[in-house]
């Protein structure tokens, strides 16, 4: 099954446009990386997978909130 793509669009619009991003199909989902480094994905099933600092996390998870 392919990546949701009307979610990885929303995630281009949010992202915008950035030199240093790159897109990258990966297990089923599309992954976006800044300078070589998974920032966002957007998989196969309408979820999205987000890379936190872990000293924001605890917080993170307490903002959380569909897209």
């Amino acid at each position: 099954m392919a990546y949701d793509e009307k979610l990885a669009g929303r995630i281009r619009q949010l992202i915008g446009s950035d030199p240093e991003l790159t897109e990258k199909k990966m297990f089923g989902g599309l992954a976006f990386h800044i300078r070589g480094n998974m920032a966002i994905a957007a998989s196969s099933e309408g979820g999205a997978m987000i890379r936190v600092d872990p000293a924001q996390s605890d917080a993170s998870w307490r903002r959380r909130r569909p897209c």
